[in-house]
């Protein structure tokens, strides 16, 4: 028997479809966005291929606002609204970034909830906290980043990461007014929040490229912030510098190599968008760095909200590394479609009905589905024939087929008792 049959195969279990090795994304606060702005911006992303996450206001702010983050545009401007619609049926995602810019009660919570279902055409999956608005949920969390793993595994390596200066990560102070977790604050809307919102977004910026490597967790439901169902970070580039500094080729390309997922924070409102000689442009290096990572065919472009489903999903398919193969075991009450796995380029699979999968010259192969509640065993030729059965006699051949011969003697032999010759007489 070769010994190769029973080696453990290196088998990759990535979370994205379709022959997929990596994923980017982006999400947008419409701080400073007006619907020229924002036209300019997605209908390049639109002609990338690239489908991301927009988040809106829906009514403008209760109160005069002094500050430019505080100002765009919101859904009560009919073709602003008849814009973001627009983009939905492209395959944007269509996200809140709380109802208004300045603190809303939970009536106006409620009442902009149900705005939002009336122009867009269901809930929001995602909410984004905007500055520190009173109604913010767990603020203090969101911004503390105490959830996110070190990067190094031993307590001296941290210090002296720490006081170098390198954490992967940057966060808000801690000072803020938040209170839309209280049941006794008028800002309350913690019940609202785990009906409608499904992911809401940390108050941390992450450095690196690749969101997924820094939160591996993400997403993830916390006991300690019942009202919220799940949250997720983000990687930093909340502005158009910070945008054009993350997204180098450097990063681009160790993003791809990590087979990672980004997951990337920006404000489309702060920069992006420059007036020369009375015509308004996009930003000349943000539209060549989005063509840089755009366009790869091994690069899964989808909403937020999207990826984070998948991602969610997949915390719930077991992999086990079998001699000569691999298990998969979907724990969840839905099927997965389109798993993509990673091993040497041409490696044959076997299922357990003798089904075909072989990975191609880049070492992809795709499981169309894996049902609900389901294993997968998928063995290399040879590997599942040669393994052992219950019921195999696992002596060594000669001595079983002496043992035969034995027994074929003895059918012709049959034995004939001569009793007992010990006793005592009657």
């Amino acid at each position: 028997m070769s010994r190769s049959l029973f080696r453990r195969d290196n088998v990759c279990v990535l979370p994205y479809p379709d022959g997929k090795t990596f994923a980017f994304t982006i999400i947008d606060d419409t701080d400073e966005s007006t619907l020229e702005t924002a036209r300019l911006i997605y209908d390049c992303l639109f002609s990338l291929g690239l489908k991301t996450t927009k988040t809106v206001w829906v009514t403008p702010p209760s109160s005069p606002t002094h500050k430019p983050c505080d100002s765009g545009d919101t859904l009560e401007r009919a073709d602003y609204a008849e814009y973001i619609n627009l983009l939905k049926q492209r395959g944007f995602e269509i996200a809140l970034h709380n109802v208004s810019s300045t603190s809303n009660t939970r009536a106006a919570i409620s009442a902009g909830l149900a705005a939002f279902i009336q122009i867009v055409g269901d809930s929001p999956k995602i909410n984004v906290h905007h500055e520190k608005n009173a109604e913010n949920i767990y603020f203090e969390f969101a911004q503390s980043g105490r959830h996110l793993p070190r990067p190094f595994r031993t307590t001296l390596f941290n210090r002296v990461h720490k006081i170098l200066g390198r954490d992967e990560q940057q966060t808000y102070v801690l000072e803020h007014g938040c209170s839309g977790e209280n049941p006794k604050s008028e800002y309350f809307w913690g019940d609202l929040c785990k009906a409608n919102i499904r992911y809401v977004r940390t108050n941390v910026f992450l450095r690196d490229l690749n969101t997924l490597k820094c939160s591996p967790a993400m997403p993830y439901a916390l006991t300690e912030t019942p009202y919220v169902n799940y949250w997720f970070d983000s990687s930093d580039g909340q502005d158009v510098h910070q945008f054009n500094r993350i997204l180098s080729d450097k990063n681009i390309d160790s993003l791809r190599r990590e087979q990672g997922c980004c997951v990337l924070y920006t404000h489309f409102g702060k920069g992006f968008v420059e007036v020369r000689e009375g015509a308004v442009e996009f930003n000349s290096t943000a539209r060549q760095r989005l063509r840089a990572i755009a366009g790869h065919p091994e690069g899964w472009y989808a909403p937020v909200s999207e990826i984070l489903d998948r991602l969610l999903a997949f915390q719930r398919v077991a992999v086990l590394q079998l001699p000569g193969g691999v298990l998969l075991q979907n724990q969840n009450d839905f099927s997965i479609h389109s798993i993509t796995l990673r091993t040497e380029p041409g490696t044959t699979y076997f299922d357990s009905n003798r089904r075909t999968l072989t990975a191609n010259s880049r070492g992809q192969l795709v499981i169309p589905v894996l049902d609900a509640s389901a294993s997968l065993v998928l063995m290399r030729d040879g590997a599942a024939g040669r393994a052992r059965r219950w019921n195999e006699d696992t002596r060594p051949g000669l001595l079983i087929d002496l043992a035969k011969v034995a027994q074929k003697i003895g059918m012709h032999f049959p034995r004939h008792d001569r009793g007992n010759t010990l006793g005592t007489r009657a």
